[in-house]
């Protein structure tokens, strides 16, 4: 039998990868799923996607490409063939080279995809095979930017087409945002989506003299998305207040709001807030959601000896548990992976939050509005008559809020907060100097968890080295042991930064008699340090000495560390 004439499930046995009981099965289940054999091999864990493209490369003498490591150029290949079909075939232009187009193959046994491909782009097809998965991630690079780019350029035309002032502009652009305008609908949901696809937390929308530049946040830095004409500042500005609940029509006031987006099946909650400047109005998205991330204690990245202090501590009654640390360290999610760990039936759980970050279902969460009188404390004191057991405060913020936190925690609540501070001991000065005497602290808190997010090498291309004198005295490793460090490189992968995502580091400060005993003493932040030390607390030094030595960050994130908390 020829290899063309072969289907999938024969390749497949030929190759050694599934048995021919197993495809009897999966031909049986296929009667019912009507999904594609190697789907179902996948879906059921008998044959990765890779396996299957090695299996198909060997019979059919069809080349296998890693689509990871490829750099396409979106402009050129987004016009050779349209996003819809390419979806049908489920194929992906890579390269042209005189009259041949190379295209990623999911399927290479399907004749009907090369031959309506070849007609559509007067082309000849050179098909190469890669995994589905793979191509429907590069699907978002290679389309989502250009139809952003289709759309800014379909709607700057439209506008240059009339004749309208700037006013009238902006009035139809008011109008456009509540439905009309496709081209800005399309632009802004683009620009979302594919915020969300490349785990951005924060959209920076920022207008310009001469443009309007927008940045994503990734990893902790902003990264440019795109810069296009500045025609599109009161259209997107509209789009945006429009879906955010704001008033389109006020622009000298700073305004916030809330998006709640199905991308992908997924739920995403985004917050908006809406500053004026100088050539428009500035617009930051939080992506509030935990993409990519189940809320499970174990993800958070704590050494094994923090995850027992933090089971400890949110097993308790009654007391106070803090997370301190920067803007964007990952506070809140420690609070709501804590939350989501000790809810049940028989508990009542509330939160107090500005504003409510993450919607828990089973648990009752309270938005705080300033403007309507319900403040941190004033919330608390409801709160306090709504029979709570455990109640979280988004963020400790004057002294009313600290003393109703002491006073629902001593009198039997466990309460659960954040501070803005950069460790642990320090956050016990903060306290007192909010107005809380030294003995109610070692009273009423528990321990504090302080946390700080460090880039994590790329697993793709870090490279391996020895250390040198110099970096193992400062890691304080052995002179003369082999020991085996990684540094970043840069791959397509981490889109050549050689840091790809963020792990969480932490110092976990338990209120043990030694730790009270030091606290009601009002010993200095420094003092109590290194009581805190010598009684058990793993310095974040430590944790993220710890990384360096198990290759998940590089040596140049322990001395940031170091250096920002000496």
């Amino acid at each position: 039998m020829r290899a063309s004439n072969l289907k999938i499930g024969q390749i497949l046995i030929n190759s050694g990868a599934i048995t021919e009981e197993q495809l009897e099965a999966v031909l049986e289940k296929q009667k019912t799923s009507k999904k594609r054999i190697a789907d179902i091999l996948v879906e059921d864990g008998i044959v990765t996607e890779q396996q299957v493209c090695k299996a198909l490369e060997k019979q059919l003498l069809i080349p296998y490409l890693d689509l990871d490591t490829v750099q396409i150029d979106p402009e050129q290949m987004a016009n050779l063939i349209p996003e819809n079909l390419a979806q049908q075939y489920m194929v992906l232009p890579i390269s042209l080279e005189g009259r041949f187009l190379t295209i990623a193959v999911a399927d290479p046994l399907n004749y009907k995809a090369f031959n309506d491909i070849a007609i559509y782009t007067k082309l000849k097809i050179k098909p190469v095979i890669a995994e589905p998965t793979k191509i429907t991630n590069k699907f978002r690079e290679v389309y989502a930017s250009q139809k952003a780019y289709d759309d800014a350029k379909e709607f700057v035309a439209s506008q240059q087409m009339s004749d309208k002032t700037k006013e009238e502009a902006e009035e139809a652009a008011k109008a456009e945002a509540t439905g009309n305008d496709q081209p800005i609908i399309r632009f802004v949901n683009n620009m979302m989506e594919e915020a969300v696809y490349q785990k951005a937390s924060d959209i920076h929308i920022e207008p310009m003299e001469k443009c309007m530049r927008i940045r994503f946040r990734i990893d902790g830095n902003c990264q440019i998305y795109m810069e296009t004409a500045p025609e599109l500042i009161p259209s997107v500005t509209s789009r945006i207040k429009f879906i955010g609940n704001m008033n389109i029509a006020e622009k000298r006031i700073p305004q916030d709001g809330r998006i709640n987006y199905k991308i992908g099946g997924m739920e995403i909650d985004l917050r908006i807030s809406v500053l004026p400047s100088m050539f428009g109005e500035k617009i930051v998205m939080r992506i509030t959601t935990s993409l990519g991330m189940e809320l499970k204690k174990e993800n958070i990245g704590f050494l094994p000896e923090n995850l027992k202090k933090f089971d400890h501590l949110i097993s308790s009654h009654r007391g106070i548990i803090l997370v301190t640390g920067a803007t964007g360290s990952g506070k809140s999610t420690t609070l709501y992976t804590g939350l989501r760990a000790i809810m049940r039936d028989e508990i009542n759980i509330i939160t107090v939050e500005n504003p409510v970050e993450m919607i828990v279902p089973g648990i009752t969460q309270v938005n705080i509005n300033e403007k309507a009188g319900l403040t941190f404390a004033a919330a608390l004191r409801s709160i306090l008559r709504q029979d709570p057991d455990v109640i979280m405060i988004g963020e400790i913020r004057d002294g009313e809020t600290a003393n109703i936190a002491v006073s629902a925690a001593i009198t039997g609540h466990l309460v659960l907060s954040t501070l803005h501070t950069y460790d642990a001991p320090s956050s016990v000065a903060r306290l007192v100097d909010m107005g809380i005497e030294p003995y109610m602290v070692s009273s009423a808190v528990l321990g504090i968890i302080a946390q700080k997010l460090v880039l994590r090498l790329c697993k793709d291309c870090k490279q391996p080295y020895s250390p040198s004198h110099e970096e193992r005295l400062s890691l304080n490793l052995p002179l003369d042991e082999d020991i085996t460090l990684y540094k970043p490189c840069g791959c397509e992968k981490c889109n050549k930064k050689g840091y790809k995502g963020r792990i969480a580091v932490h110092e976990i400060m338990l209120f043990t008699h030694v730790v009270k005993r030091a606290v009601t003493k009002n010993i200095s932040s420094d003092e109590l340090r290194d009581v805190a030390i010598e009684d058990g607390m793993i310095p974040m030094t430590e944790n993220v000495r710890r990384l360096v030595l198990q290759g998940v960050t590089s040596y140049e994130v322990f001395i940031d560390v170091t250096i920002s908390n000496d």
